[in-house]
């Protein structure tokens, strides 16, 4: 935007659709709650079908190698929704209300994606609960501090959970006195789970039970907030230290709803495409894009990260959903790219090079805006069938995504789009407009939001050059920490991230540090230890890496977890595709890694190696790979890449 700006302080950049209206707040026509997103579907639609679950015909059982067998997908009206919400939310209520509790009503849901999750949701809402939410894979601690400090009176969870639950209740200095539970239909409670459902000292109810009680005790709808209260209580996934309860409005949720309903491309049918949801709920991504799904009356069909794909008798996700519009985080298409060019590289080297040579070939046109569908009939025709064959669009955030896997996702599957937010600022702040091939940034700030760059001198940026730390302000910027510790939003209603921006062509954002990732090296360079990861990336070897620098070495290091296919790799076939990857990202010699090991145990957030957003927990990989990292550095010293002194 022109005009002038402080010393140090890039221009304040808008949306083009802000410019002129100003932020927006709300989705249209003032729907500024996650429940009045429901009811305006509700009132358009009722009929529509929405929320869809497949049916389990058997249960897997990891111990005995057995994989679940899944049926079609069973979907829900909005009417059929608004008959189970009011139920449940006047059964909750109910429970809540014989507890004679004073005080804010909070519900947490300690439960995986699923159509209960968000039945859930609405119930709480309908009568004006605050959801407080918890990853399934949160840790024994992690949930017994979100229990704690929201001092919630009611627990929604999954009956897996109840073990991890039984342990932690008596642990808490909450106010918990009621556990509503759900099983999935047609299939055996787990023993562990009914062996803690024994032991559990306070009231117990399955999902039915509760559902019966609410029409034993009938309550009309009676959702009370307005777009300034609390929606939610949400965990940030806790990559140091304990995680933080962030405290989003209903209006920041909707002020994101109503940005996106600006920006949804005219190649989206809401009558008939379905979008995949599998990310947990419990983060922002998934939570905001479930709330517009419903307020837009798209058709969620709800997934699992384990049965996305085909998988012997089991028909995955993706082809028995056939989605239009499916999220990831890098991860998930790292995967998705890893299991493709396994596949290519059981052809014949002709094929192989027809192959690869179409991904360049594809991208060049795209570019330029010329047809592309005779290389997807001919080349990528069954890339795209594995994923239902009805793929428009991608989009990947949560974390940043490397060049080189935007442009091969978008060849061989379909567009994508890459996008940034935080849970802070409600879940998006920027994103990539539909038909935009440019890689390595994530579009123009969303009409819901403004954003400028400050310097970070001690790191070498400085908005001179258009780089500095991403701020950003607006209504969908959240209210503050539950602890009422220090606050990253400054006097003037600025968010500071702790994300290192540039602006570049078009006035698209580039996410290119994080802060507190940035690492001065022995050279006297900053390296960011995520940037380099995000190229690393690209290697088809790898499903997780965490790169390791510190002031003493000249080159980092990485630890590594290979992906499933490759986990028989040897150490010089996995660097030695790593520096391919890092060659092909245009790092300099400096960033290129000196060393790696591998970790064979793989990283996730059942082992406390990841977190439930899939993001690292570095200082858990790093004590887990003590002896590994000394051996490292040992190497380092004796060949004058490290400096212990």
């Amino acid at each position: 935007m022109p005009g002038s700006f402080p010393e140090g302080e890039t221009a304040v950049h808008r949306s083009p659709l802000a410019v002129a209206k100003g932020l927006t707040t709300c989705a249209p026509p003032d729907v500024c709650t996650v429940y009045g997103a429901f009811k305006h579907r509700l009132a358009l639609d009722p009929d529509q079908l929405t929320m869809g679950q497949r049916s389990v015909l058997r249960a897997g059982d990891a111990a005995q190698k057995l994989k679940p067998v899944l049926g079609d997908y069973e979907w829900l009206t909005y009417r059929q929704i608004n008959e189970i919400t009011t139920e449940l939310g006047a059964g909750l209520a109910k429970l809540i209300e014989d507890m004679k509790e004073d005080g804010i009503r909070r519900v947490v849901i300690y439960a995986p994606t699923s159509r209960q999750w968000t039945l859930c949701m609405l119930a709480c809402y309908s009568q004006g609960m605050q959801v407080v939410t918890a990853y399934d894979t949160l840790g024994d601690d992690g949930l017994a501090h979100a229990l704690s400090e929201t001092e919630a009176q009611l627990v929604f969870a999954k009956a897996d959970q109840l073990p991890t639950l039984q342990r932690v209740l008596p642990r808490c200095t909450g106010k918990v006195r009621a556990v509503v539970y759900y099983a999935d239909e047609g299939v055996d409670m787990p023993v562990a789970a009914q062996a803690a459902l024994e032991q559990i000292q306070i009231t117990t109810l399955d999902m039915e039970s509760a559902l019966r009680m609410g029409r034993a005790y009938p309550r009309d709808p009676s959702p009370a907030a307005t777009g300034s209260d609390t929606a939610l209580v949400m965990y940030t996934s806790g990559s140091t230290g304990a995680p933080r309860g962030v405290r989003v409005a209903h209006g920041g949720v909707l002020a994101v709803c109503g940005a996106i309903e600006q920006l949804v491309p005219d190649i989206i049918d809401r009558s008939s495409d379905r979008v995949l949801s599998y990310l947990p709920l419990s983060h922002v991504l998934a939570f905001f894009v479930e709330v517009f799904c419903l307020y837009a009356g798209l058709a969620i069909g709800y997934g699992n990260p384990r049965t996305l794909a085909d998988d012997g008798e089991l028909i995955g996700d993706l082809r028995a959903l056939r989605p239009a519009v499916m999220l990831g985080v890098p991860q998930v298409w790292a995967a998705m790219r890893a299991n493709i060019l396994r596949q290519v590289e059981r052809r014949p080297l002709p094929i192989r090079w027809l192959f690869h040579a179409a991904v360049e070939a594809k991208t060049w046109l795209a570019e330029w805006r010329l047809p592309t569908g005779w290389l997807d009939a001919v080349v990528f025709r069954k890339t795209r069938a594995a994923t239902g064959g009805k793929l428009k669009i991608a989009i990947t955030g949560g974390a940043r995504i490397s060049a080189p896997m935007q442009k091969f996702i978008a060849a061989a599957v379909c567009p994508m789009i890459h996008g940034y937010g935080l849970t802070e600022a409600s879940g998006l702040v920027a994103v990539q407009l539909p038909g935009d091939t440019s890689l390595a940034n994530v579009g123009p700030p969303v009409p819901s939001v403004e954003i400028k760059l400050k310097d970070v001198p001690g790191a070498g940026y400085f908005a001179s050059n258009q780089q500095g730390e991403i701020c950003v302000r607006g209504p969908s910027v959240f209210q503050g920490y539950l602890d009422g510790g220090d606050s990253c939003v400054d006097d003037d209603g600025w968010l500071h991230t702790g994300d290192v921006g540039q602006w570049v062509e078009g006035g698209r954002l580039a996410v290119i540090d994080r802060i507190k990732n940035l690492i001065k090296m022995a050279t006297g360079e900053y390296v960011a230890l995520e940037a380099l990861e995000s190229a690393y990336m690209a290697s088809a070897h790898v499903a997780y890496i965490c790169v390791v620098a510190d002031a003493s070495m000249r080159r980092p290091c990485a630890l590594v977890s290979l992906a499933e296919y490759a986990a028989d790799a040897t150490v010089d076939v996995v660097l030695a595709g790593l520096l391919e990857a890092g060659r092909a990202a245009g790092l300099p010699p400096p960033h290129m890694l000196a060393h790696i090991r591998i970790d064979p145990e793989p990283w996730t957030a059942e082992n406390g190696l990841l977190t439930a957003a899939s993001k690292l927990r570095r200082a858990a990989i790093h004590k887990r790979n003590e002896q590994p990292l000394k051996d490292m550095f040992d190497i380092m010293s004796q060949r004058g890449e490290r400096m212990d002194g």
